[in-house]
């Protein structure tokens, strides 16, 4: 007798466990550390001086500067709301755990916390918008980011996990009968062919409704200086322009490459290796500008030809060759300059005149960099689109096999795409010269992070056989304005870059939700 009751008493804890589904674990996960970033860690901080989010809810008087304290003071109410989502969202698991016929409404409780953590960090930042004495958000220490990350999955968590799945098995079958007018009107919905034109109307131009989509919440959330939207003025746009220059022609050779379904991971440092070079030859040897340029763009396809060689010669993935390559062409260009920058500067004993013309602005507004950059976007748009080569990038992204059974040279196709990628690279350092007047071997470092991510934003999958030069451009200028309306908001460099992360996440989050009858 005693030994079975043994043997029951874990197989009834066993079942108690197990009422704890994955969505109920991610849940308390989330509030247990929204609640250490609330009551431990710094949530303002200045020199030498941090306070924690509990200390700004009940405390008066807190050991800051006058201004600062002042204005966490007038965001002391909302911060109510953080504290009161970590009650609900715990207060909701246990709930749904003692109460297993409740759990949909444990759910939805956890939800309304989740919602109450985001809809803080939302009134924060549009207080601190209305406080124009000093910018709140720059104070802002790592348990509030932490928090506002940890709160961001909270409520994400509730869109990836189904409600039912937490809800035992012998109860899924009246759970799914009491959703079933709902699902099958929404499966109508979905079957619906206007329904499905609508969708594949919005996957196909996708990175032009993000663009128009950063556009708007450039203008709505710029500063206003003397009555000017500070985004919408000429010289702003112009310096837009000719920061997005380098990414958009660095993303025109990596989408060739993803088509393929490859990836380049050596073009921030072949721009390194390029603007190293270009600025030697120019203020070293005295060379003229064309053959200086001639000669680095010449290297820029060396080096394209030889990541295309190796992974189809040794039947190495792109991704090791080109990792190899981003160490090797960073080498070279310390190696060139002797580790140190290379100055470039006009006039008698320096640089050929004509060289500058290529960092100037026309008219004082349009850069040249962006033109060229348009140039050669809408020349490989154009090869894409309308010759043979563009389809046979597309055939053998798509699928290498069939295209290599259909007589196509495969690995001549691809050593191609490289040096292509390689030549654009060399072109993107050479623009980075001659609009810093410099080159140095430190330069560039992520750039080739920029030129995967404005490709996967503009649409390509990094399966190959997807993506466009115009995409591309228009991920590069997302990347751009998401880069300068946090600049002029004066985001600090650290919160962009996540920024930039999560943008790309959720690029390529939206193309596996890509329907499969969408293409």
């Amino acid at each position: 007798m005693s030994t079975s009751i043994s043997q029951d008493q874990p197989q009834t804890q066993a079942s108690s466990i197990a009422r704890l589904s994955t969505q109920d674990i991610v849940i308390l996960i989330c509030a247990v550390v929204l609640g250490i970033a609330f009551l431990i860690l710094p949530w303002l901080s200045e020199p030498d001086v941090t306070v924690s989010g509990l200390t700004l809810l009940t405390s008066n008087s807190l050991p800051l500067s006058a201004d600062l304290q002042t204005a966490a003071q007038d965001s002391q109410g909302i911060l109510l709301l953080v504290p009161a989502a970590i009650v609900l969202a715990i207060g909701g698991v246990i709930w749904g755990f003692a109460v297993p016929h409740r759990k949909r409404q444990a759910h939805w409780l956890a939800m309304l916390g989740s919602l109450l953590a985001v809809a803080y960090f939302v009134l924060y930042s549009v207080q601190d918008r209305q406080n124009t004495t000093l910018a709140l958000m720059q104070f802002s220490g790592g348990g509030f980011w932490l928090g506002f990350l940890v709160s961001a999955v909270l409520l994400m968590q509730f869109f990836i996990l189904r409600n039912g799945a937490g809800i035992e098995a012998g109860r899924v079958t009246s759970y799914t009968a009491q959703q079933g007018w709902l699902r099958s009107r929404f499966g109508q919905l979905l079957n619906s062919p206007r329904f499905i034109r609508t969708i594949a109307f919005i996957f196909r131009f996708q990175s032009f409704f993000g663009l128009i989509i950063v556009i708007l919440l450039a203008i709505t959330f710029s500063p206003v200086r003397n009555d000017a939207n500070l985004f919408l003025s000429q010289r702003n746009l112009s310096n837009v322009a000719r920061d997005v220059a380098e990414t958009g022609i660095l993303a025109v050779g990596q989408v060739l490459v993803i088509i393929i379904g490859g990836i380049d991971l050596a073009v921030g440092s072949v721009v390194a290796l390029a603007a190293t070079g270009v600025a030697f030859l120019l203020m070293r040897d005295l060379l003229p500008a064309i053959p200086a340029v001639l000669i680095i763009l010449g290297i820029g396809l060396f080096i394209g030809w030889w990541n295309g060689w190796t992974s189809e010669r040794f039947k190495i993935p792109s991704f090791i060759t080109t990792l190899a390559m981003l160490s090797i062409a960073r080498g070279i260009a310390h190696v060139w300059s002797n580790d140190i920058a290379v100055p470039i500067s006009y006039g008698a004993g320096g640089a050929d005149p004509l060289f500058e013309a290529i960092g100037e602005r026309i008219n004082g507004v349009f850069p040249v960099p962006a033109i060229i950059m348009f140039v050669v976007a809408i020349i490989m748009s154009l090869i894409l689109h309308y010759t043979a080569f563009g389809r046979h990038l597309y055939a053998i992204g798509g699928n290498q096999t069939a295209a290599r059974l259909s007589g196509l040279a495969v690995s001549r196709i691809k050593i191609i795409a490289f040096m292509l990628c390689g030549f654009f690279a060399s072109m993107a350092g050479i623009l980075h010269a001659a609009q810093l007047n410099q080159g140095s071997p430190n330069e560039a470092v992520g750039y080739e992070l920029n030129a995967i991510a404005a490709v996967v934003i503009g649409g390509a999958s990094l399966s190959g056989g997807k993506g466009t030069i115009v995409g591309a451009i228009a991920g590069a200028f997302i990347l751009g304005i998401l880069d300068n309306m946090l600049s002029l908001n004066n985001v600090n460099s650290n919160v962009q870059l996540v920024t930039k992360g999560l943008l790309v996440v959720a690029a390529v989050g939206l193309q596996q939700l890509r329907p499969r009858n969408v293409e």
